[in-house]
């Protein structure tokens, strides 16, 4: 066994550790997305698991439409993207809309085992003398009641 043996096994060994290294540097960034997919993937479905809300009472005699919603889970739940709809329509809600009952002040967050007022700009109601109302939170959990 000459030196042009050893030199090209040494040589055929580089090409491997370096094709190897390669492979590896390429797929290192596929296997991190997909850790941090499923990462997110399974915050998303814990938060779906600890959310859950009630709608208690819909309010529509003085003529405006007040729906209060209790938060019956364990996650905090933020107002700026949940949304309200009545009859099967979207009802816009501004921050204004969502309060706390008891100081009628703006309500960022909804805590666990709170409640909140939405005050519906005026919804027209249809004719039927059942309505419905659906309250839908940030991460699609929701709850509906017939008035």
């Amino acid at each position: 066994m000459g030196f042009s043996t050893v030199a090209a096994q040494l040589l055929f060994f580089i090409a491997v550790v370096a094709i190897s290294a390669g492979v590896i540097a390429v797929f290192s960034g596929y296997v991190d997305q997909a850790t941090n997919a499923m990462s997110d993937k399974q915050q998303y479905i814990s938060g779906q698991l600890r959310t859950d809300v009630r709608v208690t009472n819909v309010d529509n005699s003085s003529g405006h439409l007040y729906v209060y919603v209790k938060n019956v889970g364990n996650q905090q739940i933020k107002t700026n993207c949940t949304e309200l709809y009545v009859d099967n329509g979207w009802v816009s809600l501004t921050a204004s809309n969502i309060q706390e009952p008891s100081t009628s002040n703006p309500a960022e967050y909804l805590s666990p085992e709170g409640t909140m007022v939405l005050k519906a700009p005026a919804v027209e109601l249809s004719g039927s003398s059942v309505h419905e109302v659906k309250f839908i939170t940030c991460n699609g959990i929701s709850d509906t009641e017939n008035f």
